[in-house]
């Protein structure tokens, strides 16, 4: 968006000021908003649709804007994580086919079964057992 010059004695100004190029007070093209705030910052100006480029302006102007309600925000935020939660499944295996997946594919054909349910152990007897108790709660 274009920059207008609006201090007193500046409106007419045709040159470049810093980066930017004005013809009568206008810049010739867009001007990133850094820019526009460092002009601001030591002569009136505002943006060719005639809000303030001014932060100091903006910040006065939203002074009184009420912050978000904390209580709302955790409560929305521990809804939005118990939807993104996956629901645990209960493991649905025989210790008869448990004990086959242990010698085919080991301890680590166990873990990779026990992993989306959160059941973890060191020995194959455990990880069947706990498999088994958790199919059974």
């Amino acid at each position: 968006m274009k920059l207008r010059l609006k201090q007193p004695g500046w409106e007419s100004y045709s040159g470049q000021m810093g980066v930017i190029q004005f013809v009568d007070g206008v810049s010739v093209g867009d001007v990133l908003e850094i820019d526009a705030v460092r002009v601001s910052a030591v002569m009136l100006c505002e943006w060719e649709d005639g809000t303030t480029a001014s932060v100091a302006k903006r910040l006065v102007d939203e002074a009184d804007t009420p912050a978000p309600s904390l209580e709302r925000s955790k409560a929305d935020d521990l809804a939005k994580v118990t939807a993104a939660q996956p629901k645990k499944e209960k493991p649905k295996f025989t210790e008869a086919e448990l004990e086959k997946i242990a010698d085919e594919k080991g301890i680590n054909g166990l873990r990779e079964l026990a992993e989306p349910f959160g059941i973890k152990s060191n020995s194959i007897r455990n990880l069947i057992d706990a498999m088994l108790k958790a199919a059974a709660e």
